[in-house]
């Protein structure tokens, strides 16, 4: 069997019934027979393929797959004397290995019932692609590969993909993974618009699922793709906005999940550095998110010392309205303090209290000295070194 019949091979496996020794064996046949004298267009359509087995966001890539495809990329990248991929390179992969499976969506037919006023047709069934998984991965990474200044040339690929991917729930994780990827060349994202079209997608990405396989995971990417692609096009206040009612709204769903709870409570600082004062909008919905946390019995240090974090940054960002809520986020922190007795991480925890202290002050210093001698007095000796 020749380079390119087992290259082909390789792309029609059923990746998801597959054994793993199966496809490495194949990948290794691969490796062994790049042949030099092969065309070059067809060479980089088999780097594709190598790269479909290299992408580690897919589920069937294992760390031996990988490791496998990564030789076999190496071999072909030395042929064919690449770094990164050029715009023809990355069109062409698209052409062979993606496109074909984007562009026609699988239909079924649609029955007429008897004494049914429903006219018969076509009903729209799962999407070619989903059934052939290693297209997704070879464009993940054929885009992780392509060289950002020339994204404009091949957009008419990219774009298409990355929204089928981020409108997918199966597949979402990858489009917003490649949403991010795409706006590595922001000058072009916002002034061609396709930043804002991206980013219209991923604000409906921003809800929790629990249904998801890793509900955390997919919750902390749809967060890091709204934030980079509004970097990326610098968006105006209003799109910040609605991230902080996400925010909101998710914490409603994850108020005893710890693991998402994090990932919430992780985006406050980021929206206070680009809001600055205009978090005030939602300063007590975010004081309520973070003294929940520091309050909760189920919370650990970790996620305590997140919460104390997000306690200086809002108070750097509106410290004219922070000493309003002085008293509770003062009770608060000595709630987590106490907890820190017994638990891993406590040095770690009382030492961003101590700077979240530190934050306060500068914003009333009288109210924090009030509050620091209530609890003094209530329990001498335990808060000394506040």
């Amino acid at each position: 069997m020749g380079y390119l019949a087992c290259v082909e091979k390789l792309w029609d496996v059923d990746v998801h019934a597959a054994s793993e020794r199966d496809v490495c064996e194949l990948i290794e046949q691969c490796t062994a027979q790049v042949d030099a004298t092969v065309d070059r267009s067809q060479l980089v359509s088999s780097l594709a393929v190598a790269g479909a087995f290299s992408d580690v966001s897919m589920d069937y890539v294992t760390p031996r797959v990988q490791v496998l495809a990564d030789k076999w990329i190496t071999d072909l990248c030395s042929i064919l004397n690449l770094n990164n991929l050029g715009s023809c390179e990355f069109n062409l992969i698209c052409t062979d290995r993606v496109h074909p499976y984007f562009s026609e969506p699988s239909t079924k037919s649609q029955y007429k019932l008897m004494h049914s006023d429903a006219q018969p047709g076509l009903l729209m069934g799962e999407p070619k692609w989903k059934k052939r998984s290693q297209c997704v991965g070879a464009f993940m990474w054929a885009l992780s590969r392509l060289d950002a200044s020339v994204m404009s040339e091949s957009v008419v690929f990219v774009l298409p993909v990355t929204l089928a991917l981020v409108d997918d729930y199966e597949y979402r994780m990858q489009g917003l993974r490649a949403s991010c990827l795409f706006v590595r060349n922001a000058e072009f994202a916002r002034r061609s618009g396709t930043g804002s079209v991206l980013l219209s997608s991923i604000r409906a990405c921003l809800v929790y699922r629990s249904d998801a396989p890793q509900p955390h995971k997919l919750l902390h990417t749809a967060f890091t793709a709204f934030v980079v692609v509004a970097d990326a096009i610098q968006v105006d206040v209003q799109e910040w906005w609605a991230l902080c009612d996400a925010l909101v709204v998710n914490y409603g769903y994850v108020s005893d999940k710890i693991k998402e709870l994090r990932v919430v409570s992780e985006q406050i600082s980021i929206v206070c550095e680009r809001l600055g004062v205009c978090v005030t909008r939602y300063l007590r919905a975010f004081i309520g998110i973070v003294t929940h946390v520091l309050e909760s019995g189920i919370c650990v240090a970790e996620l305590q010392h997140v919460a104390a974090e997000q306690v200086t940054a809002l108070a750097k960002a509106c410290p004219q309205r922070v000493c309003v809520y002085v008293p509770s986020v003062v009770a608060a922190l000595a709630r987590a303090w106490d907890s820190a007795d017994n638990s891993s991480g406590a040095d770690k925890l009382r030492d961003e209290i101590h700077r979240a202290l530190a934050s306060l002050r500068e914003t009333d210093a009288d109210a924090v000295s009030r509050a620091v001698r209530s609890l003094q007095t209530a329990r001498p000796g335990h808060f000394d070194t506040w």
